[in-house]
């Protein structure tokens, strides 16, 4: 240890001369010293690293301090001179590295803050380019287009490509730093990550630009693109698929004309007239899709391609092929050979391996036939159609070959899943029915199992298959006892369907009585056995898909929970194209499929004309259905139709709301549903489906909002998604059920926030809802009044209300009415915007305003008495004119008696009342008052004011009346109308399902009603007296459109609807603390509408 203390010393002493050689000398001995410990050779190598600095080796110097950084960590002196040494280098980032590490060292060190100043600034500059988008481009092609880089940085670097590419900028500069060359090159290498990465680059390259894709369009090889999508991975295929579809949609235009489509049909919707857009395509945009539909067809049936590029390139022509959504090319596709390419795909034996294809090829290929047959226009071109079927399967059956004919029955068949009216016109040819018997009655298995599965396929009708199923019935009870079960199970499939054909009519059955529940028993048996073949449990599920229409063979699969699991397995194998069969059968169990409303009238009238009419199995009838509803859900059947949400069939999809529409309508399970999904797979669900899917969707989301908390069913961002099917549901179009719970479910969502309303406003929702306030039926009027108070609370609303409309009138009018529920609402949004000025004299601009509040101020329902006061409360509060007007009227007097009401029902309302007249006493209209200013007679007389009638408000009538004439006749005619009242007051309460305990309101009551038995007698019922009755002082509930009991049968039909907003302390709270039930719904009539 002294030798190595002694030679430092001796270094440094040399260091401060200058003689920096013989420093470096000295240090170098020292550290060979082996007794040297690890302090003083971190010592030694920060001087050494002085020295090093002093002779500008400055890489020496990097390493010196590097080891006695490693020796001890984050000293001072090294990492200033391993900072001093990286900046004479130029690697600026190491050394502000340092800088930053020294600073929270060793902050007082002032010699590190020249470094800083001077590095810190080219730092935020290099990060800047760094960050910049030309820089990126840059730094991705170097990587990606370099073969020398290892795969996974290429593969990163074409993710990070396709994310720059998604912005127009980026897409663009990509293009002009020469990108596409370099994309094309790289299709060309055999590393199939590299060709998946530089396809979907050039797919995000062509969408959303015209310009691009033209650019991608005309720069591509068609032909290496068909050769890399023939022959590459079930990826690459994707990928080179997708470049494809993305030509056609924005080169030659196609993106924009389904946009037009669904402009059109939507304003079809709406009931205007429009014009079907029309397909632009230049000449050069013409070619090119003629040469990928040439080159598609080409693919069909060669023998070079894989099967899923050939499952591909006819998805390709199925979705781009018409003349609705597509390219309009139906036309030309006769006049080349694709029918026949088509035609030997789906006749093709995978058992033969003539070509190479997958599990869905021939069903891919029996839907292509279809797309392109139903789009054809003119009988001509479908004519044509049939003669290339025909000829090609003469061709067949005169080939002396048997597996030609095996081959022309596999195309029947195919053609019986798809254009079903060429299927059969083939199926009627001379000898085909007895070649396809021959076969079922051979002894191959093979051709046994071709022969019925024509035979099964046949029976898809029953106007057009009786013939052929009387001869085939005995050969499939024979092949049903075959030791095959691939063979015995699609001869069940057969017999199903023949005891099917009567569907749920339980006084026509074409088997034997127990026949269907033998069938049904065999094929939950090929279901619960999980180790058979896929294949067999969906021929099974096939079967049951026909005989769960039988209400007894439903009652029994809901009781087999193993073959329904095995039934949800199945659905969620895409592949199996088992999607639509599993989810018929859910359809069947709970009845949610569309049934004719068959009234008594027409029944008797199909008797008299001796036609067959259905009759209801008892099984099918409202309670059953609930039960196995609910035993389905235990199964798990939610999560199941969650799983199948995903699937892109229209039909499957519309099926799918019709389960969820039937489960939602069982209340007890609406929180189960959002508990397992059903809330974000209904909002994928009202996307792309048909319009009947989209319409039940959107129902059974409004059927889930009407009861569950709107914060619990849709969290987040739903809340928001959710808004516009709601709205949809208030189309004129829909059902009254629709609307009314559409209006219901708005309502919740409307008080939950104010982004909610926004959203609802900028959906056009407001009008919709404002529609329905003028709805003849009374539910529905109610349900639109109550969800507007909701709106009220937004401030945008009440500047539309603000505005040069009547919307306020019809508010103050419907307080008038005799509906509670509706005259609770809009004496809410009444107490609510009364708060702004503006509609405060929007208020007093009605006729009568003044006798619509007194009405309203003494009616026995503490919420519309609480809700009145507090309108009365900011009224006064507005301004001194109208405070004045309301003092001169009998309000003053009724406040007043108001103030002396007992009880705690009256708390807040007496609170309401008392700043009132607080309120006019500041404004210096009344002076205060002792406790004996009101008595019990004159609380009778303050309260005895005339309840006017909707029908009394004339809108031309002058404002101002001569108000000693009223009070001159007042008292005499409200005693009549009152004693009158006196005698249907309790029957009324009950009828209009006011819940109002007697008891608590017995002295109030007491108090509002008249002694005088002179006022019974000369009053009569308010609401059977018309036009005298107004004379000789009529009930003022009498205005409304409906009887009570009308009201009553509705409130039987409909619970009250959840909430309604008003203002403030009780009043701003909901009207309707409770939600309202599921089974709530307006009349049959309106249901019906």
């Amino acid at each position: 240890m002294g030798e190595s203390h002694t030679l430092k010393e001796e270094g440094n002493n040399h260091f401060k001369t200058g003689q920096y050689k013989e420093a470096l000398k000295c240090y170098k001995q020292a550290l060979g010293d082996a007794s040297i410990t690890d302090n003083e050779k971190a010592v030694i190598y920060k001087n050494r690293a002085a020295c090093y600095l002093k002779l500008n080796d400055n890489q020496a110097a990097v390493d010196d301090c590097t080891a006695s950084l490693l020796l001890v960590e984050n000293d001072p002196k090294a990492l200033f001179r391993r900072c001093q040494a990286y900046d004479a280098l130029g690697k600026v980032e190491e050394a502000y590295k340092d800088v930053m590490t020294l600073m929270k060292v060793d902050p007082k060190n002032t010699a590190i803050v020249p470094y800083y100043q001077k590095l810190h600034p080219i730092i935020q500059e290099k990060a800047k380019q760094q960050n910049s988008l030309p820089s990126k481009v840059s730094q991705m092609f170097n990587l990606a287009f370099d073969p020398s880089v290892e795969l996974d940085k290429r593969t990163q670097a074409f993710n990070n490509l396709i994310v720059l590419s998604r912005d127009d900028a980026g897409a663009n500069l990509i293009c002009q730093q020469g990108g596409m060359e370099h994309l094309l090159e790289a299709m060309k290498e055999k590393q199939e990550d590299v060709i998946i990465g530089a396809l979907r680059v050039l797919a995000s390259l062509a969408r959303n630009s015209k310009k691009r894709a033209t650019a991608v369009a005309s720069a591509l090889d068609l032909n290496i693109l068909i050769s890399v999508h023939g022959q590459g991975t079930k990826e690459v295929t994707s990928a080179a698929g997708h470049l494809l579809q993305m030509l056609l949609d924005w080169y030659a235009g196609l993106q924009d004309y389904r946009a037009g489509v669904k402009h059109v049909e939507e304003e079809k919707k709406k009931g205007e007239r429009v014009r079907w857009p029309k397909l632009q395509i230049d000449e050069d945009e013409q070619k090119f899709v003629d040469q990928v539909f040439s080159v598609l067809i080409k693919v069909f049936d060669s023998s070079k391609v894989t099967p899923e590029a050939r499952d591909s390139a006819m998805q390709l022509v199925m979705k781009n092929v018409t003349y609705k959504t597509g390219l309009s090319w139906s036309g030309k596709f006769l006049d080349t050979d694709g029918i026949e390419r088509l035609l030997t795909v789906a006749g093709t034996q995978k058992l033969y391996k003539t070509l190479t294809i997958t599990d869905m090829s021939r069903m891919h290929a029996s839907a292509a036939l279809s797309t392109i047959y139903e789009d054809l226009v003119s009988d001509k071109q479908r004519d044509k159609f049939k003669d290339k079927c025909c000829n090609f399967l003469k061709d067949l059956f005169g080939d002396k070959n048997v597996d030609s004919k095996i081959e022309a029955i596999e195309i029947i068949s195919s053609l019986l899943q798809g254009p079903y009216d060429v299927g059969t016109m083939l199926l009627g040819m001379e000898g085909v029915v007895q070649i396809m018997l021959t076969m079922a009655a051979s002894d191959n298995t093979h051709y046994q199992r071709v022969a019925v599965e024509a035979i099964v396929h046949s029976a898809s009708k029953k106007d057009r298959c009786t013939g052929i199923l009387k001869d085939a019935v005995p050969i499939l009870k024979k092949l049903y006892q075959s030791a095959d079960d691939s063979l015995k199970v699609r001869a069940l499939v057969g017999l199903c369907k023949l005891g099917s054909f009567s569907g749920g009519d339980v006084s026509e059955q074409p088997m034997a009585d127990g026949s269907t529940l033998y069938l049904s028993k065999i094929c939950r048996k090929f279901l619960a056995n999980t180790t058979k073949d896929c294949d067999l449990r969906k021929w099974a599920t096939e079967g049951l898909a026909y005989l769960t229409l039988d209400a007894e063979v439903k009652e029994e699969l809901v009781e087999d929970t193993t073959a329904l699991q095995s039934i949800f397995e199945l659905a969620k194998m895409p592949e199996r194209n088992m999607t639509y069969a599993c989810v018929t059968v859910l359809v069947n169990l709970t009845n949610s499929y569309d049934t004719a409303d068959i009234t008594p009238e027409m029944a008797e009238l199909a008797r008299f004309a001796k036609q067959h009419v259905p009759e209801e199995h008892e099984k099918d009838k409202h309670e059953w259905v609930i039960e196995r509803i609910l035993k389905l859900a235990k199964a798990g059947m939610v999560n199941a139709l969650v799983a199948l949400s995903s699937t892109e069939s229209k039909n499957s999809r519309e099926c799918l709301c019709r389960i969820f529409m039937a489960m939602a309508t069982v209340d007890s399970l609406r929180g189960l549903l959002v508990q397992q999904g059903a809330v974000k797979a209904l909002l994928q669900l009202v996307e792309n489906n048909t319009d009947n899917g989209s319409v039940l969707a959107a129902h059974a989301l409004a059927k889930i909002a009407v009861t569950l908390d709107p914060a619990t069913a849709f969290p987040g961002q739903r809340v928001y998604e959710v808004v516009r099917p709601l709205i949809s549901l208030l189309h004129n179009d829909r059902s009254g059920l629709q609307n009314f719970e559409a209006l219901l479910s708005l309502t919740n969502l409307a008080s939950t926030h104010e982004s909610v309303r926004q959203r609802i406003l900028s959906d056009s929702g407001l009008s919709a809802i404002e529609r329905c306030m003028f709805e003849d039926h009374e539910m529905i009027r109610r349900a639109a009044t109550e969800c507007m108070c909701n709106m009220l609370m937004s401030e945008k609303v009440q500047e539309m209300f603000a505005g040069d409309n009547d919307r306020v009138k019809m508010l103050v009018l419907y307080a008038a009415e005799e509906d509670f529920h509706l005259v609770r609402a809009a004496t809410g949004g009444l107490a609510f915007i009364s708060a702004n000025h503006k509609l405060c004299d929007k208020i007093t601009q009605v006729n009568q305003w003044l006798d619509i509040i007194q009405q309203i101020l003494v009616t026995e329902n503490t919420e519309i008495q609480h809700r009145a006061c507090h309108l009365v409360m900011n009224l006064m509060a507005d301004s001194k004119d109208i405070a004045t007007k309301l003092v001169q009227s009998q309000v003053l007097e009724i406040l007043m008696a108001i103030t002396k009401l007992e009880g705690p029902q009256y708390v807040e309302i007496r609170k309401c009342a008392q700043a009132a007249l607080d309120l006019a006493k500041d404004h210096g209209l009344i002076k205060p008052f002792g406790a004996q200013a009101c008595s019990l007679e004159q609380l009778r007389e303050a309260l005895q004011v005339k309840p006017l009638t909707i029908t009394e408000i004339d809108e031309n009538e002058e404002e101002g009346d001569d108000e000693d004439a009223d009070k001159e006749t007042s008292e005499e005619q409200t005693k009549k109308a009152y004693s009158a009242e006196e005698e249907e007051d309790e029957e009324f309460r009950e009828e209009m399902g006011l819940t109002d305990d007697k008891e608590e309101t017995s002295d109030v009551s007491d108090r509002l009603k008249g002694e005088s038995e002179d006022g019974r007698e000369g009053g009569e019922d308010g609401r059977e007296g018309g036009e005298d009755g107004r004379e000789g002082g009529e009930d003022g509930r009498e205005g409304g459109e409906g009887s009570a009991a009308e009201v009553k049968a509705g409130e039987e039909k409909a619970a009250e609807p959840q909430k309604d907003s008003s203002s403030s302390s009780s009043v701003g709270k909901e009207s309707g603390s409770e939600p309202a039930k599921e089974d709530s719904k307006p009349s049959e009539n309106a249901a019906a509408t």
